[in-house]
């Protein structure tokens, strides 16, 4: 009786609850793509190569008030990540309405006008760019904020 009871209460737990917010990406709400390669061990990334890629989405103006909105209607989660625990708002990105590739969610950055997607392997994050935005694809790499 007790499970049953449970298994009743449960029924009027709204199914958002347990929802991730979502934000797609593509070409009609980003405005530039950028990826830049930064030296692993400062950011405590396991890395074989020794360094990762953030693959730096800028978001359009007009998409920018939208995803501030969604920022902060989003509940924040706590992602445990080698040995920290790190308070990160759960919205999960889409491209073109399709999972994009994110190789540490926890270190995922969401500001006013962008979102920053560490993502390990070179190849792996002209990928995702190609996904978001074919048209927007860079040709050269960033490394520490400096062209390759």
């Amino acid at each position: 009786m007790t499970k049953q009871l449970f298994l009743l209460g449960l029924l009027f737990i709204p199914v958002t609850a347990f929802a991730t917010d979502i934000y797609d990406v593509s070409c009609g709400n980003i405005g530039k793509i950028r990826i830049v390669r930064i030296a692993a061990t400062h950011w405590n990334i396991e890395s074989y190569q020794g360094s990762f890629h953030v693959l730096a989405l800028e978001l359009k103006k007009s998409a920018a008030k939208e995803f501030v909105k969604l920022r902060k209607a989003a509940p924040i989660v706590q992602h445990q990540y080698r040995g920290e625990v790190i308070p990160v708002e759960d919205i999960r990105i889409t491209a073109n309405g399709r999972p994009l590739r994110d190789d540490a969610p926890a270190l995922t950055g969401f500001a006013d006008q962008g979102i920053n997607i560490p993502i390990i392997r070179e190849e792996d994050a002209f990928a995702a760019a190609r996904a978001v935005c074919p048209a927007l694809v860079p040709d050269k790499v960033l490394i520490d904020g400096h062209w390759e």
